[in-house]
Order: C-alpha cells, then structure tokens, then sequence
C-alpha cells in the first residue's frame, strides 16, 4: 500500500479502535488528530479521517480538520464515522451537508457502529448516552470489530490497485 496515514479524533477510545485496527490492516501510521503535522499529511498518498458521528449528522472534528489542511490533503481520503445508531437510522444526505460541504473533492465515507460502556464514559457524555438511548431504535448495537472495516479497507486496496496512490 502506498503511503496511507490514519487521523482519528475520540473522546472514549471508540473510533480510537477502529482506526487502530484500519491502521494494522494497511500497515500504516496511526495519528490522533490533535498531534498531526503539515508534513505528515504532505507525505501521504491517502489520509484516512475518522471521527464520532456527532447526533447523527455529523463526523466530529472533520470540518475543522478539513480547513486547516486542505491544501495539503492527498487527492484521495476517505472518511469513517463512529457512532451507536443502526446504519438504517442514518440520513446519509444530512451527514453529507454537515460534514462535506466544503470539501473541493467529496471524500469516500463509512459508517462503523459499535457500542460503548457508558460507565467509561465522562459525566458530561454519559448523560449525552443515556438521553440517546432512550429516543434510540429497540435494536441493540452489536460490539465493535474488526470485520467491519472491510468496505473501507477494500476502497483502500482498490485506489492501490489503480494505481492512483502512486507518487509524481
């Protein structure tokens, strides 16, 4: 695999997770969005963004990230998004407008649902939890792993095959 860089930002170690297991799978650098560079992000050929889906509308942090570093994003990235909704709860035009309205080139997105240990939570977030869990679907979130990353990992493995990964 080319040069692929993964920028994650978590409150709780959830989304943390999944970049954690993307980054074993490409075998590449894992970076926690507040200690990225300029120069790490200049020396990739693909930046894998990952963030919590923020009331269901939006990937946390993204938009801010996106600002300051768009002149020297790759030309390819792609997005995950975290959260506890079912993937049939999410309204993938909203998440569009809130979070990639900017974008010059619309980034590739993924959702990966999961669930989260509300006792591990800050006080501030568990309250957050317990307020969405009760306006929340009677399905039951399944256990983050490591399987569903694959839709995102095969997007990775096709833009390699291409070749469009590839340096000037």
């Amino acid at each position: 695999m080319a040069k692929c860089l993964i920028v994650y930002t978590s409150q709780t170690g959830f989304t943390q997770q999944y970049a954690l297991w993307i980054a074993r799978q490409l075998h590449c650098e894992v970076v926690d969005s507040k200690f990225i560079t300029r120069t790490e992000l200049q020396n990739a050929r693909l930046v894998v963004y990952g963030g919590h889906l923020l009331w269901g509308r939006k990937v946390s942090g993204f938009s801010r990230f996106y600002r300051r570093y768009a002149e020297v994003l790759p030309e390819h990235l792609l997005v995950f998004g975290t959260g506890m909704l079912a993937q049939s709860e999410l309204d993938l035009d909203r998440v569009w407008a809130h979070s990639f309205a900017g974008c010059t080139v619309a980034p590739q997105f993924f959702y990966f649902r999961g669930q989260v240990d509300p006792k591990a939570l800050p006080v501030r977030l568990r309250l957050v939890f317990h307020w969405t869990q009760y306006f929340a679907s009677a399905t039951a979130p399944q256990p983050p792993n490591a399987a569903s990353i694959t839709p995102l990992l095969v997007a990775a493995t096709q833009l390699d095959d291409l070749g469009l990964l590839e340096g000037d």
